[in-house]
């Protein structure tokens, strides 16, 4: 098996800790590792070093090899593919394919787990089951991870799952897109949805025959030589691997995964992670359900506030009703509309 880790993402909505320079992925939000060290270090458990590749943009390019190369000094660079623009997951993982198959030239057989490198990994014991189950499968088909949900999450999309069917493979009946909190209620009370994780896994040969009768318009861009491929990537529709693929496939199977997992995606999302952890210096006075992030240790006091998230870096201050997090992203298109520096 070969993993691709998917890293070219902005995580607008961890702004002001993460820019566009420096996106979420590469900062330590918890612990002594960044999400994309953890990241590495999960599957590396796994797989050796030279089956571990990376997809990300020209500027991070540089950040994906020192971060890599402090926890194995063997990593390649040649393991980093570069997007000459962000197009999205659908071209992201077509572009590592087409260089898995021409460049590297592995088995079409052999199966490619493309992971996001910026998720929380709660029960790593949990999750290494889950990887060692996928290396050993060799069933032709669109596998995805579904995340057994432990709250009615708004802020995630779902995944509609049938019977139980043969190893550990569950039919995909359809994917849900971020539901309303009475929505996510009843997906929570019936049992047959799973969140979706953003984690799949297939073989090449399967891949590309689903992506041609799935996404023909990208596709073809895929059939020219990986150079030439790279030089008209800038005109590949820009397109989600959920919708271009896995929503009009009839080949998508689902494994189950229970282990303590979060994408990161806002500040809410965070506070539930560091919870009472959190080594943060916060004195409040009749405050409750407060969280504090300051990136400088500076202490932050509050008085008579509740239900805030307060975030404070060198540059720029956040504060946002508890609950609001996931709106974080529409400061960052004013930031991108008045051409801010603080983006």
């Amino acid at each position: 098996m070969y993993s691709v880790i998917l890293c070219g993402g902005s995580g607008t909505r961890l702004w002001p800790m993460s820019r566009k320079n420096l996106p979420k992925q590469f900062l330590k939000l918890y612990g002594d590792k960044s999400l994309l060290q953890g990241t590495f270090d999960r599957i590396h458990k796994l797989l050796p070093v030279e089956h571990i590749f990376f997809v990300t943009n020209k500027d991070s390019a540089s950040y994906v090899l020192s971060q890599i190369r402090k926890r194995d000094r063997k990593f390649s660079e040649k393991n980093i593919i570069i997007e000459p623009s962000a197009r999205n997951t659908a071209p992201a993982i077509s572009l590592a394919m087409k260089y898995l198959t021409e460049k590297v030239k592995i088995d079409v057989s052999e199966n490619v787990l493309f992971l996001p490198s910026d998720h929380y990994i709660g029960n790593e014991s949990a999750y290494q089951e889950v990887m060692q189950t996928i290396a050993q499968m060799q069933e032709n088909i669109i596998g995805t991870i579904g995340i057994v949900p432990t709250k009615p999450e708004t802020g995630y999309g779902y995944i509609r799952r049938g019977k139980k069917a043969m190893h550990h493979i569950f039919p995909v009946l359809e994917f849900k897109e971020k539901p309303d909190l009475k929505t996510a209620k009843k997906y929570l009370s019936s049992g047959k949805y799973l969140w979706n994780s953003g984690m799949y896994f297939f073989n090449a040969r399967t891949f590309l025959e689903e992506i041609a009768l799935c996404a023909p318009e990208i596709a073809s861009f895929f059939e020219a030589p990986y150079a030439k491929v790279l030089q008209k990537y800038k005109t590949i529709p820009s397109v989600s691997i959920d919708y271009a693929l896995s929503e009009k496939s009839k080949r998508v199977g689902m494994i189950a995964g229970d282990f303590g997992w979060s994408d990161i995606g806002s500040f809410d999302s965070l506070s539930d992670i560091l919870g009472p952890n959190s080594k943060m210096r916060h004195i409040g006075i009749d405050s409750k359900n407060v969280f504090t992030y300051s990136t400088e240790n500076r202490l932050i006091t509050t008085i008579g506030v509740e239900d805030l998230i307060i975030v404070e870096t060198k540059g720029s201050i956040l504060v946002c009703k508890r609950g609001r997090a996931e709106d974080v992203k529409k400061i960052v298109e004013k930031l991108k509309e008045s051409g801010s520096e603080e983006l």
